[in-house]
């Protein structure tokens, strides 16, 4: 058995990530707001027919690049507009990640190194949960993960593999933005400079490369700047790259510790014992002279990452994710003669993922998600009635239900919360419906989705008919005739 896993490497790890990255995926909900955001915009860019302008609720929408939305998008065109389908794309990068790490870290490293570097990255918590999720992290760690290995192996091997440098630079950019191409960047040249090295950058190919890298990732945003013009720069450019990068969009987790937080919680299990053995090594070593130039470039890349997003004002669980590809790669390095330890510890994680992916995870992601209403919603014949949301707006329940479906605010809560400039309410793109109006409209009914705990205040501070009510559990669907 262990022979023929030897010999089919390839194979074997094709069939466990697989597994890994696509059991239970049927179970799980969409959830509000992030992968909500991303499958209703696919959605409608499958049925609108407009595979290069994102939009949502019917507006153009500029929160990230076109590549994601293109794998989504082709994912439910095959499948159907499902929970398989919009986790499809990043399981299948999963899978990719994880087989470029044994090709990759067998070609540097050696064949025992590929083996641990794979499974720890593999079996890593962060890891398996973006692999699962409707986000484009694990398209983008493919892709930052392959520039970057392809510098290396242009540096230490063979020039011509800067090409694809620029190759996958290029879709970086076309999957989240600049960051795509100014972090490899920074990160190769921070390289160089502590190789004392800069007269590499004469033989990168950069000019024909540059030119490489603007046709395939710049193609798409000069398509979005003739047809939408400072609409698309100052939304792209200036709310989600400027304004991200410079103001916080969640206050409180801008603290200098989140990052290292991440780690350990994104890493684990092995997050746990990888400083211990460093720190080991280091002792052994007598620090980094004897490190080899692999060794060196991915620690590099590892700080970069973990440097720029630091820096950057705004913190998500999901910045550091590319620093993952290096610290699997020099936790494989060292823990390559204890693979079967590493073997173990992996059958350990197999058994909790399951467990997480068949019994907890649905549950969670329910919880998290309105897709109980909008399965409901989708069953009813709304006719001509406004559907409106009152309370905590749900993007999965409009995905789910594929109806139109308004936010219910007062006049002054819309005026406060339409898109203005270059702000964080210019992600406020959902249909709006004020109290005002919903007062005004005499005997009109409506559909009112609330939450159950709601229900007694909005009966309080309304006046009416209450007509109709569906419990769809979390969520209630009241049939509603303002007097």
């Amino acid at each position: 058995m262990i022979q023929t896993i030897r010999r089919h490497p390839y194979f074997f790890l094709l069939l466990l990530s697989a597994y890994l990255y696509l059991i239970g995926n049927p179970l799980l909900s969409v959830t509000d707001t992030a992968e909500a955001n991303y499958a209703l915009t696919s959605k409608e860019m499958v049925l609108s027919g407009d595979w290069l302008s994102p939009q949502i609720y019917g507006h153009y929408w500029y929160d990230k690049p076109i590549f994601y939305y293109w794998a989504l998008s082709l994912s439910f065109a095959v499948f159907g507009f499902n929970e398989w389908a919009a986790r499809f794309p990043s399981a299948v990068f999963g899978c990719v990640n994880v087989l470029f790490m044994f090709w990759f870290a067998r070609r540097v490293y050696g064949e025992k190194t590929a083996w641990a570097s794979s499974l720890i990255l593999g079996f890593s918590l962060e890891f398996w949960l973006l692999s699962k999720a409707i986000i484009t992290d694990a398209t983008l760690f493919f892709f930052m993960s392959a520039a970057v290995a392809f510098f290396y192996l242009g540096y230490s091997e063979d020039r011509r593999w800067y090409w694809l440098c620029y190759v996958f630079a290029g879709l970086a950019v076309l999957t989240k933005g600049p960051i795509g191409v100014l972090l490899p960047g920074f990160s190769c040249l921070l390289f160089l400079l502590w190789k004392k090295d800069l007269r590499e950058m004469a033989h990168v190919h950069f000019f024909r490369g540059m030119l490489l890298f603007l046709l395939i990732g710049g193609s798409w945003y000069f398509f979005m700047y003739r047809v939408h013009g400072a609409d698309f720069l100052v939304n792209f450019f200036g709310v989600h790259n400027f304004l991200r990068a410079t103001v916080p969009e969640h206050a409180r987790q801008d603290k200098w510790w989140f990052y290292l937080m991440m780690f350990f919680a994104g890493f684990a299990p092995w997050s746990f014992l990888f400083p211990v053995s460093l720190w080991k090594r280091w002792k052994v070593r007598h620090g980094l002279a004897p490190m080899s130039d692999a060794t060196r470039f991915f620690i590099v890349w590892a700080f970069a990452v973990i440097l720029i997003f630091q820096i950057i004002a705004t913190k998500y669980t999901t910045y550091t994710f590319p620093s993952l590809f290096a610290f699997a790669l020099l936790a494989g390095r060292l823990w390559s003669a204890h693979l079967t330890a590493v073997a173990r510890t992996g059958v350990v994680m197999a058994a909790v993922y399951t467990a997480l992916a068949l019994v907890i995870a649905p549950i969670t992601t329910l919880h998290f998600s309105g897709a109980s209403a909008g399965l409901a919603l989708a069953q009813m014949d709304t006719g001509r009635e406004p559907v409106l949301f009152w309370g905590d707006y749900r993007t999965s329940t409009v995905f789910y239900s594929g109806k139109s479906i308004d936010r219910l605010v007062t006049e002054k809560d819309k005026e406060d919360l339409q898109p203005d400039g270059i702000s964080w309410k210019a992600k406020n793109v959902m249909p709006f419906f004020t109290e005002e109006e919903l007062a005004a409209d005499g005997d009109q009914t409506y559909c009112i989705l609330l939450r159950q705990k709601e229900k007694d205040d909005f009966l309080r501070t309304h006046h009416g008919r209450l007509l109709d009510t569906v419990d769809t559990g979390e969520y209630l669907i009241l049939r509603w005739e303002e007097a």
